[in-house]
């Protein structure tokens, strides 16, 4: 359930080191983290559908992915991203939480791919040449 207590549209399946993404966002002050919870659960309940992305020059490819913007409620800027792909008409799956400043989050994510991709040969959901599966 919900802030509105509606099931979700989506389920969500996020890389192990999401947590610890969430729990980075700390250092903004707990409204980046509450902000961070907000964006997923409206990712979950479709209320937001992100910007896909593709080859990017300063940190590779991340075609198969979208993207998310989010900020603490009031702040002018969008200083936080988070990143995922849809795995099937039921799934997204989360890949990265952050801060966008640099590109850090979008090296964060190609660095994770290629990790995932180095591992027994498993593609991450939604990576270049990945078929969606069950």
């Amino acid at each position: 359930m919900s802030r509105t207590g509606k099931a979700a549209r989506y389920r969500l399946v996020s890389h192990p080191a999401v947590t610890d993404d969430i729990l980075a966002l700390a250092a903004y002050g707990p409204e980046a983290v509450a902000a961070a919870r907000a964006a997923l659960d409206d990712l979950a309940h479709g209320r937001v559908t992100g910007k896909p992305l593709g080859t990017r020059q300063v940190s590779g490819d991340l075609t198969g992915l979208a993207r998310v913007k989010f900020d603490v409620p009031g702040s002018g800027a969008q200083r936080f991203r988070l990143l995922y792909a849809d795995v099937d008409a039921a799934t997204r799956a989360i890949l990265a939480i952050g801060v966008r400043d640099e590109h850090a989050i979008y090296r964060t994510a190609v660095q994770r791919i290629a990790a995932r991709e180095g591992a027994a040969g498993t593609a991450w959901p939604g990576s270049p040449g990945e078929a969606a599966s069950d």
